[in-house]
């Protein structure tokens, strides 16, 4: 058996990489409920995303799919802004014209492990 060959991480593009958010019918575990989310429709398609604990009670909480769509926009949206380098060049390396960075020297920059070439957040 011949294994394929490794990749690192830090040459994946993983943020544009994910799956896709849940679709009804996508062999997971749907059911007819109410969205907890942003809509708070009733007697819609819903998945289970998770629990929520609160100081008095705790709950599932489920969302119908245009709502897990949304969510997963914003959770998108803040992890490229979070990943962005504080001078905001967007970790391009203008001089070479690659647009890329191997992450090769990292560093404590501002309290955060950083990239000493490019300043993006690299997080261990």
């Amino acid at each position: 058996m011949t294994l394929p060959p490794f990749s690192p991480a830090v040459e994946r593009p993983w943020r544009d990489g994910w799956p896709l958010p849940a679709r009804t019918d996508d062999a997971n575990g749907w059911t007819t409920g109410g969205c907890w989310l942003y809509c708070r429709r009733e007697g819609v398609r819903v998945l289970w995303i998770g629990s929520v604990r609160t100081p008095g009670a705790a709950g599932d909480v489920y969302a119908c799919g245009p709502c897990i769509a949304e969510l997963d926009h914003m959770v998108r949206l803040q992890s490229h802004g979070r990943d962005e380098p504080p001078d905001g060049t967007g970790g391009t390396d203008s001089g070479t014209g690659t647009g890329t960075c191997g992450h090769r020297r990292i560093g404590r920059l501002g309290g955060r492990v950083r990239c000493r070439d490019c300043g993006r957040q690299i997080r261990l």
